[in-house]
Parts: structure tokens; C-alpha cells; sequence
């Protein structure tokens, strides 16, 4: 009675041709299959039900009036202020604006933006500058110098894409 209940088992495994069905890989496919939809229940709670806990993910600005245009500029080459060590900054950045689509007084005015900036950068020193407070400080007063060039629009933040002191 036992070898009748194997050989039934083993029937049950055969396909149409004779050959073995592979029920290990049914089982690995059906795991597979219900991790991913698992873990794609965990991330769809985490952005429905607690989005704090993905914080760079959604912008707040993008919830309430929205982000701004954000230029580009060139990169700036200056000496730093050290009358005893001869030290140079180079930093790239780009401005957040208050206007959602590019403005002309931009282009007309980036003459003046970027004097601007180098006048800032210009007279700061090593030590200004060094640490993460005092590259904050920095973007401060960069856009506390720009905002009264412009007309159109506001800047409402700066950011450093490189910042390179030798």
C-alpha cells in the first residue's frame, strides 16, 4: 500500500511528456511574488500614512506653493581674503528663485548677480568659510545681496553644487 501512494506521488509530478515538474521553482516564484508585493504594501503606507519618514522624498515646498526656477551659473574662481596665505575658492551654485518658469531679468541682470557674488566671496577668509555654519552664512548673505537687484522676482535660496578651497 505504501509503493501505491509513492507511485501516485510520483505520477502527480509527471507532465504530459513524462518529465519531471520542477515544484521547487513554483515555490521560489510564489515566495518572490509575495515579497515583492510585501514590501510594495510597506512603501505604498510609508508615503500614504507617515511621510515624514521619507523626508527627501516629498518636498514640502511642493505640497503648498511650489518650488521656484532654480539657475545655473558658471563657476567662480577667487582669492580668498588671507593677507599671510594665498588661497583660492572655486564654487559652483545655483539660485532658487520665487517664479516657477525662467524670467528675462535674470539674463539681463546676471552681470550684476555675478559681481555680486564675487564681491561676497572675495572677502571672506579661510576660516569664514571652512565649516558647514559658515558656508550657511555665506548663502545668507549672498541672498541678502541679490534680492535688491532684482525686480521680478526673489531669491529664496543659493546652493553650492561644488565649493573648492586650496
Amino acid at each position: 500500500m505504501a509503493d501505491v501512494s509513492k507511485d501516485e506521488r510520483t505520477e502527480s509530478r509527471l507532465n504530459e511528456s513524462g518529465v519531471q515538474k520542477p515544484k521547487k521553482a513554483n515555490t521560489f516564484l510564489f515566495l518572490g511574488v509575495g515579497s515583492f508585493i510585501g514590501i510594495l504594501a510597506v512603501v505604498a503606507g510609508i508615503f500614504l500614512f507617515a511621510p515624514g519618514l521619507a523626508p527627501g522624498l516629498i518636498s514640502e515646498e511642493g505640497a503648498g506653493g511650489g518650488q521656484g526656477h532654480i539657475y545655473s551659473m558658471d563657476p567662480f574662481l577667487v582669492n580668498l581674503a588671507a593677507p599671510d596665505q594665498v588661497r583660492y575658492l572655486k564654487v559652483w551654485n545655483a539660485t532658487a528663485t520665487t517664479e516657477r518658469k525662467p524670467d528675462e531679468e535674470y539674463q539681463q541682470r546676471l552681470s550684476q548677480l555675478r559681481d555680486s557674488i564675487l564681491t561676497v566671496l572675495s572677502t571672506k577668509r579661510y576660516q569664514d568659510i571652512f565649516n558647514s555654519e559658515g558656508k550657511k552664512k555665506l548663502k545668507e548673505e549672498i541672498i541678502a545681496r541679490l534680492n535688491p537687484l532684482v525686480k521680478h522676482f526673489q531669491v529664496k535660496a543659493v546652493y553650492f553644487t561644488e565649493f573648492v578651497v586650496q
